[in-house]
């Protein structure tokens, strides 16, 4: 594997602000999509454990 070498970055402070808050904009809706992916996998186990009696 090749080596990789540390040096300063060229990015002006506000281009790395700018990165930042993109970022964390990406983060949060990825993280919104697989809070509601689980929320549905959940409530689709509920219905069908209801649903066989299995469950209450």
């Amino acid at each position: 594997m090749p080596r990789t070498e540390l040096r300063e970055s060229s990015w002006t402070p506000e281009e790395r602000a700018e990165f930042n808050r993109r970022r964390r904009g990406r983060n949060l809706l990825l993280l919104a999509a697989l809070a509601g992916f689980s929320v549905l996998v959940y409530a689709i186990a509920i219905v069908k454990l209801h649903e066989y009696g299995q469950m209450w």
